[in-house]
């Protein structure tokens, strides 16, 4: 089963909250809320917790929360990358001007 998540998809699917995974607010491919839910089933992923639609399993829209959290961290890693990027870019702009060259600058 597929299914979105909005860190740098751009898709339906997605987190509003920065707490703990347990405490997201996930959106199905319905616009809504997805309830927080636990497998019952006896297997190996018994107790684990997953978002799923209100209406799942017909409308087929599921996550694991600890694929949740995994992606909250990729994108704070990310986030930080481009901040430090940002910063070297504007070290060597001001570099650049030191040297009395004309850049152009682009965004």
């Amino acid at each position: 089963m597929a299914s979105n998540t909005s860190v740098g998809s751009g898709s339906s699917s997605r987190t509003r909250s920065r707490a703990s995974p347990l405490l997201h607010q996930v959106v199905c491919y319905h616009n809504e809320v997805a309830p927080l839910r636990v497998v019952r089933f006896d297997g190996l992923t018994k107790g684990k917790h997953f978002y799923g639609c209100s209406y799942w399993p017909t409308c087929g829209f599921f996550k694991w929360v600890d694929e949740i959290a995994k992606l909250e961290a990729e994108k704070d890693e990310l986030k930080e990358k481009i901040r430090r990027l940002k910063a070297r870019k504007e070290k060597l702009v001001d570099e650049v001007v030191e040297m009395g060259i004309a850049t152009t600058e682009t965004n």
